[in-house]
């Protein structure tokens, strides 16, 4: 099946920067001279390696491909040179055989923010299962993550649910719907719902799910594949994760 990735802000303006470039076993690094990426470089490349590592090991998946990993003094910068104003991006372009037509990563990384967890490099490295919805893309690389903004998954959901707050699940199973969603909220519930199915019910279930779910099916069908996996209705698993974390 072939993807092509929904960026219609991206530009390409910093294949033009004097980026440093330092290059490391799994990654190619550019950064900014004279920045604080270039003071904390080795300690950086010592850092991703043991991200990447963990995550083929999760996924059980090699990676002949280095990752071209940009870093960015500021959110203004990066906006400036590759069109967004988040902290993070995956750039893989199209997709076909599941095989990406980029393999990039865009990151800030400063004083007040360093966006250089697992989250940007799992969506890159879990490409060989496919491309399922948001929910449990941004789940997986969540769950790799472990935490939000530095807090267990689970209590920033709790505190969620306590203030009434989350998303319901059915709505989360096709892409269009999380046009209007808060980062704040969306990426720590579908962390922890994600975090929540792998313990519980396994990785290879989980796989399973992640394979057969797609941004190309309408809510019904992804929510039957859901259901036919776990053979429990969907509002079951929602139930169950709740009392969990309650």
């Amino acid at each position: 099946m072939k993807y092509i990735q929904n960026i219609p802000w991206y530009k390409t303006e910093y294949l033009n920067h004097p980026f440093s470039k330092k290059e490391s076993t799994y990654y190619t690094f550019h950064f900014c001279k004279d920045s604080l990426v270039d003071d904390n470089i080795e300690k950086i490349i010592k850092q991703k390696g043991k991200h990447y590592l963990k995550i083929l090991s999760f996924l059980k998946l090699d990676n002949n491909r280095k990752i071209d990993y940009y870093i960015y003094p500021s959110i203004k910068n990066k906006k400036m040179l590759m069109g967004d104003d988040s902290p993070g991006n995956a750039i893989w372009g199209k997709l076909e055989n599941n095989k990406p037509e980029k393999f990039e990563i865009h990151v800030v990384y400063n004083e007040k923010c360093k966006f250089i967890g697992e989250h940007e490099d799992t969506h890159l490295l879990s490409l060989p299962w496919g491309l399922s919805i948001y929910l449990f893309c941004e789940g997986l690389a969540q769950y790799m993550e472990d935490s939000f903004m530095g807090k267990d998954l689970h209590v920033v959901t709790r505190e969620l649910l306590e203030n009434d707050k989350l998303y319901p699940l059915k709505q989360l199973c096709t892409n269009c719907n999380w046009e209007s969603v808060d980062p704040v909220i969306i990426y720590p519930q579908v962390g922890s719902f994600s975090k929540f199915i792998i313990t519980k019910y396994g990785k290879e279930k989980f796989k399973e799910l992640y394979q057969n779910t797609s941004r190309n099916f309408d809510t019904l069908k992804n929510i039957s594949e859901i259901e036919r996996i776990y053979g429990e209705k969907l509002h079951q698993l929602e139930s169950e994760w709740i009392d969990f974390i309650s």
